[in-house]
């Protein structure tokens, strides 16, 4: 799990965002070193080397190395995985194509739905049938899957094998998995038993073809970094974040390549739990606006938010998740004029060239550039330490779109942040309040180079009362994975009638058998990732549903399964569609459908002192910034100033290593023991 060793002493993490990538050392008596690097597009693995070279600890002397990536989601989004094939039970060719009837824009008459990830023609049939109480109807042609195989291996790179019933009874499919892969060994190949055990034929197909889509990509990239991380003397294995807040093995990771697609974004949010922890909040709203997105997150009741399935590209895909909601919206992202109207992103200058104030050849205004001009950032700050900062030429690119609406580079800064703002407080309310959720009763913790410049702004439009912004705001997502645990989430179907009808007996002992098998999976994996078995966590839960109904909530389950516990099942399962649906019926029947385990391997935490008091912050240097169309003199502090209990008065700008902090007109900044900063109106 890490080398505790008198030479492996350091615990590094490394997160890769579309501008940025992030390093964080942890020393063992809790010193935090920090570090950025520019991303370089297509060489990501010395972008994370030459990161890790600037926190100035070499490899030999690292026990726990963690990273999170964005490869297998940008893949999926930008469609460049891999050439994908399916192989599908004779007569089911269609399912994927056909999907759900459902129409996610009723009343967009240009609805179009997103780009499939192969075409009919990449849909092979093969002779295989289970019937779905497990009777053999017709068994595999395993001289056609080999043939198939060997011809599969001359145009694709990876191919899904979904069979039906396959969720239940996965003979079939993973006899088919191991003769394709037998005749193909260069061929990536995913079984759907392996990464979806949950009924519902189209989405366990979905989740399959995005994992298959993904694993080439994630493989190669995954291997050449741990590869040479090895060579430069890393002594233990490269480790990657989940897509459900924990970690794991960069080997279990391409073998489960779809979790991986959030491997980035939720290391923030696993900070958030410890942070707010620290704080005593237990409601947070995570913002994580870096360079390219903008991506929001929740801590509820203490806990990450996770989903057992979520959709991406318009594809479902049933593996859990941190939910998290993303845009286009970052620091880098693009402002201009269409149609009349000004908009920002989703479009991003990225690294290279970069925001037209970066000096690298962008002629493109962004919302840097715009932050730039109204002084909220500093003319003369470093972006991330290293990068110095052109005003002039962030004027004339703003201005040149300004000249389209009539509008001077101020006003259209203005304009372009407001826009920018508008629509991150709509993907606030897409988790929140589209959910039944007031985003009143939570704290706002906002982090990313660009995410405390507009936190403010964001608590105003949507009337929270505090803001957040953790210490190291800028590389707060690679400091949370060193927060994380190692994690397995395993399901197991099981279908059974919990409550409501007369005459059926819960099938309690076979009920509790299940859990035991699935205990007895989770050990081996942990164990596998030298997890000892004292720090091993093992929490059960079940997916329920109201009768007749298709979807479900997931609720946890006692350690102990007796009738007291089936009877709390019920219960839980009872308030928690109250509270996402705002009503319930207990009179109803209750099904049960997935049986679900969290295996958690505890890691050990980097510990954190109080910062403690200092004496009162003299400003290094006083700007005018601009607010609501006026100057104001605003002064300027550097963070490593503040002591614990300082209280600062908006105006006034917070700069430190990788982030600017604003503080508004009417706000005020109190630093915490823990050197976090809380934003508040002022009385």
């Amino acid at each position: 799990m890490t080398v505790e060793t008198a030479g492996h002493r350091y615990r590094v993490a490394v997160d890769i965002g579309g501008t940025f990538t992030d390093a964080v050392c942890v020393d063992p008596d809790g010193t935090v070193r920090t570090a950025k690097a520019l991303t370089v597009p297509g060489r990501q693995d010395s972008s994370v080397l030459e990161a890790v070279e600037r926190l100035g600890v070499g490899l030999p002397e690292v026990g726990d190395f963690i990273h999170g990536t964005t490869t297998a989601l940008n893949a999926l989004l930008q469609r460049s995985g891999a050439r994908l094939a399916l192989v599908v039970t004779a007569g089911f060719r269609d399912v994927y194509e056909i999907g759900r009837a459902g129409r996610p824009e009723m009343y967009n008459i240009r609805y179009r739905r997103p780009a499939m990830l192969l075409r009919r023609r990449d849909v092979f049939e093969v002779a295989e049938r289970t019937g779905a109480g497990g009777e053999v109807l017709i068994a595999p042609d395993e001289a056609g899957l080999t043939a198939l195989g060997a011809a599969l291996a001359r145009d694709y790179d990876a191919v899904a094998v979904c069979f039906l019933h396959a969720h239940r009874f996965p003979g079939h499919e993973r006899r088919a998995k191991e003769l394709i892969a037998a005749a193909a060994p260069g061929l990536a190949v995913v079984a759907s038993h392996e990464v979806a055990p949950e009924w519902r034929e189209y989405e366990r197909f979905s989740t399959a073809l995005v994992s298959a889509y993904v694993t080439p990509k994630i493989s190669d990239y995954l291997g050449r970094l741990e590869s040479r991380l090895a060579e430069d003397g890393l002594p233990g294995p490269l480790h990657v974040m989940q897509s459900n807040g924990g970690v794991m093995t960069a080997q279990a990771g391409v073998r489960r390549a779809v979790q991986t697609l959030f491997s980035g974004p939720v290391g923030g949010t696993v900070a958030g739990v410890r942070i707010g922890a620290q704080l005593g909040s237990d409601r947070l709203i995570c913002v994580d606006m870096g360079g390219t997105s903008f991506d929001v997150s929740l801590v509820v009741n203490g806990v990450a938010d996770i989903d057992v399935e979520l959709e991406i590209e318009g594809h479902p895909v049933l593996t859990p998740s941190v939910t998290m909601y993303s845009l286009g919206a970052g620091g880098g992202s693009i402002v201009y004029v269409e149609s009349g109207g000004l908009r920002v992103g989703p479009e991003s200058a990225g690294a290279a060239p970069g925001p037209a104030c970066y000096g690298r050849g962008g002629e493109r205004p962004t919302i840097t550039d715009a932050n730039l001009v109204l002084g909220r950032i500093p003319p003369d700050t470093h972006m991330a330490g290293t990068v110095a900062l052109d005003r002039a030429a962030a004027e004339r690119a703003l201005a040149r779109v300004g000249a389209e609406l009539g509008l001077t580079a101020t006003r259209l800064a203005e304009g372009a942040v407001a826009v920018a703002d508008a629509a991150m407080a709509d993907a606030i309310r897409e988790l929140t309040v589209a959910r039944g959720t007031d985003p009143r009763d939570f704290d706002l913790l906002a982090f990313g180079g660009a995410g405390p410049l507009h936190a403010a702004a964001l608590a105003e439009e949507l009337a929270i009362p505090r803001v957040v912004v953790p210490a190291s705001p800028g590389t707060l997502s690679a400091w949370g994975m060193l927060q994380a645990d190692v994690r397995h989430d395993l399901v197991r179907p099981f279908f059974a009638v919990l409550t409501g009808a007369p005459g059926v007996r819960v099938p309690g002992e076979r009920m509790a058998a299940e859990f035991g098998a699935l205990r007895d999976e989770a050990r081996e994996l942990l164990a596998a990732e030298s997890v000892e078995r004292s720090r091993m966590v093992l929490r059960g839960a079940a997916d329920l549903r109201y009768a007749g109904q298709e979807y479900t909530l997931t609720v946890p389950v006692p350690d102990r399964v007796d009738d007291a516990a089936l009877e709390t099942l019920a219960v839980g399962f009872h308030l928690a569609y109250r509270e996402r649906y705002g009503h319930s019926n207990p009179a109803e029947a209750v099904e049960l459908v997935n049986l679900r385990l969290a295996a958690i391997g505890v890691r050990p935490r980097p510990g954190t002192s109080p910062i403690g008091a200092g004496p009162e912050p003299v400003p290094i240097r006083r700007t005018r910034a601009v607010f609501a169309g006026t100057e104001h003199d605003t002064a300027v502090y550097d963070r490593t100033d503040l002591g614990s209990g300082t209280c600062l008065a908006g105006p006034c700008v917070v700069l430190e290593a990788g982030c600017t902090t604003l503080v508004p007109p009417g706000w005020q900044a109190t630093v915490t023991e823990h050197g976090h900063l809380i934003l508040e109106r002022l009385s």
